[in-house]
C-alpha cells in the first residue's frame, strides 16, 4: 500500500474514531442521566467496545484494507483524543450544564407540588 493510500486510511479512522467519542459522550450522557447501576455500566462499556470492533471493520472494509496495521489503530486513537480535547469538552460542558438544569427544575417542581 503506498503513502498516499495510507494517509486517506489513516484520515477516515481518524474520523470514525471522533464520530465514536461522540457515541462514548452519548452513552455517558445515558448512564449518568438514567443513573444506571454498575451492571449496566458494564453493558454499555461492551457495547461500546462491539461498536469500535464494527466501525473499525467496516471502515477497513469500505477502505479495501486487507490487514489491519498499527496506523489504523493510531488513526482511531487519534481520533478520539482530537474529539476529547476539543469538541469532547465543549459536549460534555453542555451536558454538565443540562443535567444540574434538570435536577434543579426537579427539585423545584417536588417544591411546588407540596
Amino acid at each position: 500500500m503506498i503513502a498516499s493510500e495510507q494517509a486517506r486510511v489513516f484520515l477516515a479512522m481518524a474520523v470514525c474514531g471522533a464520530a465514536l467519542g461522540v457515541a462514548y459522550d452519548g452513552l455517558t450522557f445515558l448512564r449518568r442521566g438514567l443513573q444506571l447501576g454498575p451492571a449496566a455500566t458494564g453493558v454499555l462499556d461492551l457495547a461500546f467496545g462491539v461498536l469500535c470492533a464494527a466501525g473499525m471493520i467496516c471502515v477497513a472494509l469500505i477502505m479495501r484494507v486487507d490487514p489491519f496495521r498499527w496506523y489504523e489503530f493510531a488513526g482511531m486513537a487519534a481520533g478520539m483524543l482530537l474529539y476529547a480535547l476539543s469538541m469532547g469538552t465543549f459536549v460534555r460542558f453542555v451536558s454538565k450544564t443540562v443535567r444540574k438544569v434538570i435536577k434543579k427544575s426537579g427539585r423545584s417542581g417536588e417544591e411546588n407540588s407540596k
